[in-house]
């Protein structure tokens, strides 16, 4: 049987001091059947960028594009990229040798269905000189439907972009990344994936190696994050009204009020217009799991992550 094409697809942007490491690890895959699409989006440092991604000319599919972000980059290689499976590298992480392959294999292994499972795989992290840092490993393993999906992403945590193996199909029904986002564009996609249908594998391997960088931990940061989280929570709020999807619904409520966003009393008018019976109970409950988790998320990056 016919090995389908896998697409890596590495957007990279000022990162000739990492990127030459990403695809190597790209090369250096087990798997025969891959093509490595290295998107350059606008890096404005005299042309360091592109001398280190020419150096494996002949053996990458190198293209130049206007800055518009990592989310445009994604997109557009995406769109160019041939083969039946995307996957996401960026340019300061990294593949184990098997990555690809161990999960092309998920596929018969498992019996999944190749047009829309999406296969999770796990990280590890490394910090700016490669070196393993402390990171524990939760979450569930195995098949999540479409519905355990969306609970999985708005409660446990969302999936590493870089370990996922995603068929192509499933961008190819319209879904992209919004390119107005910078930090949870990752997690805004899968979500709306999930809504359209589409489940996951999680796998328990660590087949990636993620770089943690110090300068991602910073106060304009944050308030941009919490920022696309309310954009993300008022544009699922807005599809699954449209479709009419209430038991998906019913877990945003949840989400959104524990949570205490801003949209807690748009989404609290919206079940009351309806006479839509609301999630008490559960609502409780996540409000405390929230609260441990916030706590729990603050003593990990005192302890490994801030000194580092």
């Amino acid at each position: 049987m016919k090995k389908p094409l896998v697409s890596i697809v590495i957007p990279v942007y000022n990162g000739d001091n990492y990127v030459r490491e990403a695809i190597e690890s790209a090369l250096a895959q087990s798997y025969d059947n891959i093509e490595i699409v290295v998107v350059n989006d606008g890096s404005p440092d005299e042309g360091k960028t592109k001398a280190a991604c020419m150096e494996y000319e002949g053996k990458i599919n190198y293209y130049e594009k206007e800055n518009g972000g990592c989310s445009s980059a994604l997109n557009y290689g995406v769109k160019v990229a041939k083969g039946e499976y995307i996957s996401w590298l960026s340019h300061d992480d990294l593949y184990y040798p098997d990555k690809i392959k161990h999960q092309v294999e998920l596929y018969a292994q498992k019996n999944l269905d190749k047009n829309n499972v999406i296969i999770s795989s796990r990280g590890d992290l490394i910090d700016k000189d490669g070196k393993k840092i402390f990171h524990p490993l939760y979450g569930k393993n195995g098949y999540l439907d479409s519905l355990e999906s969306f609970k999985y992403l708005l409660f446990v945590k969302c999936f590493s972009g870089c370990g996922l193996l995603i068929p192509k199909c499933l961008f190819e029904q319209g879904l992209y990344f919004r390119e107005d986002m910078h930090f949870v564009l990752d997690w805004n996609l899968w979500l709306k994936f999930a809504i359209n249908g589409a489940h996951f594998f999680v796998d328990d391997h660590i087949l990636v190696s993620i770089r943690q960088h110090s300068m991602q931990v910073t106060e304009k940061h944050k308030e941009l994050y919490k920022k696309e989280t309310v954009e993300t929570e008022e544009e699922l709020f807005l599809i699954l009204k449209e479709k009419n999807e209430k038991r998906l619904l019913d877990e945003l409520y949840v989400f959104i009020v524990s949570g205490r966003s801003p949209l807690s009393c748009t989404i609290r008018d919206y079940y009351e217009k309806h006479n839509y019976k609301k999630p008490y109970i559960k609502t409780a409950m996540m409000k405390m799991q929230f609260s441990i988790m916030r706590f729990m998320k603050k003593i990990y990056h005192k302890l490994f992550i801030r000194k580092k």
